[in-house]
């Protein structure tokens, strides 16, 4: 694992910010990062293409994160995992679904909505399969989180 270096991609889309107010949460002053620790971490686990076959994580994939967070297909903004406030984000782009999931960290000094993990399924998922990607067997709690699908999916 190399040194830890944060890349700010953007701002909070408006959609963002209005479905976050919607829940009690302000993302004014924050921005989308990913990290060399989210490149590291996607890759390892993600990455392997005797193992995950065409829905390897390549490091051109990356470059499509700017992009999902802008204008995902669906969208769920304040789920909670183990006591961490995540976004998380599908976009289907030519049969494949990339799902990308962000960390939301409001301390004094750092707001940021940082990457978490991003992975690809090799087929177009429902907005209830990501759904039960998200939950993750109910171990991710979305009663209080926005789950959103987007006017132009």
């Amino acid at each position: 694992m190399g040194i830890f270096e944060a890349k700010k991609i953007g701002e909070p889309e408006k959609w963002l910010m209005e479905a976050a107010s919607g829940i009690g949460l302000d993302f004014f002053r924050f921005a989308h990062e990913i990290t060399t620790e989210l490149i590291d971490h996607s890759i390892k686990r993600h990455g392997n293409p005797e193992a995950h076959g065409a829905a390897t994580v390549v490091n051109a994939d990356f470059d499509l994160i700017p992009g999902i967070v802008k204008a995902p297909d669906y969208a769920v903004i304040g789920a909670i995992r183990k006591g961490t406030l995540l976004n998380a984000y599908a976009k289907i782009t030519s049969g494949i679904t990339y799902l990308y999931f962000e960390e939301v960290l409001m301390g004094r000094r750092n707001k940021a909505l940082r990457g978490k993990t991003f992975y690809k399924v090799t087929r177009p998922l429902s907005l209830d399969e990501v759904l039960k990607i998200v939950t993750r067997n109910g171990k991710t709690d979305v009663s209080n989180a926005k789950v959103l699908t987007m006017p132009w999916a």
